[in-house]
């Protein structure tokens, strides 16, 4: 459990310094100061501050929205705690995204987007092909990323509900038609 301590006390320590300091101008130094441990203690956890940040998105982002998002009624829902994550955390998010780090930000987006997707195609069809679940889920996720990725390069202007509209709008009825469209395809995900 100490160990699971330590890691947070990290994260929090790089959650701070990255409310001031862009994520390309934090050193090991800096984060070990901040969270008054040593070196070796941040490299007995992490090989680097990546592995801090991706562990920090996968806890915060993953990790605690999946117990919501799969027990909401509706995927809008699942994707309004994504969009209050990333306005609450704005300034950790913001500094990922125009840094080096950016692909860890929109991998664990994607992470939370297609098991948010996954879970519609169920709802819609049980017994659907997994290629063609796969094809839908990959489709759909990455067009939520897309969103949010475009959200963000915007500086978070757009209010949140335009973007769960939009996307409400492009998708409401698109993956039961997408999975009727697929079954149609008597070789749909298979390949030579």
């Amino acid at each position: 459990m100490k160990a699971q301590a330590t890691k947070w006390k990290l994260a929090e320590a790089l959650k701070t310094l990255m409310a001031t300091t862009p994520f390309n101008k934090i050193t090991i130094e800096l984060l070990t100061q901040q969270a008054q441990v040593t070196r070796n203690t941040f490299y007995y956890h992490f090989e680097d501050l990546y592995a801090l940040l991706e562990w920090t998105f996968q806890r915060e982002i993953v990790d605690q929205l999946s117990d919501h998002y799969l027990r909401v009624n509706r995927w809008q829902d699942g994707y309004r705690l994504i969009l209050a994550y990333i306005a609450d955390n704005r300034e950790l998010c913001l500094k990922s995204f125009h840094s080096l780090a950016r692909d860890i930000l929109e991998n664990t987006l994607y992470d939370v987007a297609s098991r948010m997707v996954a879970a519609v195609v169920l709802d819609v069809d049980a017994h659907v092909q997994p290629a063609l679940r796969d094809a839908i889920v990959n489709f759909f996720g990455w067009a939520l990323v897309m969103q949010l990725v475009q959200w963000l390069a915007n500086g978070l202007a757009e209010p949140q509900e335009a973007l769960v509209k939009r996307a409400e709008t492009v998708l409401d009825g698109s993956v039961a038609n997408a999975i009727h469209n697929g079954q149609k395809l008597s070789d749909f995900g298979q390949t030579d």
